[in-house]
């Protein structure tokens, strides 16, 4: 009966654990293109102090290791798409989720660069680069409760097409 429940229990952790982990790739990544942009924005020096001395050195990690961190993710998405590994589809479904909004969110924090200095200088430039920066944070936080409770986060578009590439896994 014990070793049942603790079966049971790390299954649960671990797959939620892991599911909630995937997150991270977009929120470094937003943080990585927009944190600059949206903390140093502000006027308070608790959240200008909270930047400097922990999201700076995060970003820069990132920063360095940027093309090891892509390869990592497309081996994760790779694994979780074609189902090589035995993962519950709970799993696979919020990992490529997670990647698909990192995809999604490199390619904003990208195109953000070509905006003009006009527009990114001003208010509206300050408007668009905190929607582009808490949009994401937003997301990931409601996929981190849903996920932590053991359902699935439903975010359009990138819901759909997560749940395609965990039926693809199953038809090859």
């Amino acid at each position: 009966m014990n070793n049942l429940f603790t079966k049971f229990f790390y299954s649960k952790i671990c797959e939620r654990g892991l599911a909630i982990s995937s997150f991270i790739f977009p929120l470094f990544e937003i943080s990585y293109s927009f944190g600059s942009k949206v903390f140093s924005g502000t006027d308070s020096i608790i959240v200008n102090y909270f930047y400097l001395n922990y999201i700076v050195k995060l970003n820069n990690i990132y920063a360095g290791n940027v093309y090891l961190i892509f390869v990592v993710m497309v081996g994760i998405f790779m694994i979780c798409s074609r189902g090589t590994l035995a993962l519950t589809r709970f799993l696979r479904f919020n990992v490529i989720q997670a990647i698909l909004l990192n995809v999604i969110c490199s390619c904003v924090g990208a195109s953000y660069i070509y905006f003009p200095v006009s527009i990114r200088e001003t208010i509206f430039g300050n408007l668009i680069a905190n929607c582009m920066f808490f949009g994401p944070v937003i997301i990931s936080l409601y996929s981190i409760l849903l996920i932590s409770f053991g359902r699935y986060p439903k975010i359009p578009v990138l819901s759909d097409a997560a749940k395609l590439q965990v039926q693809r896994g199953y038809l090859d």
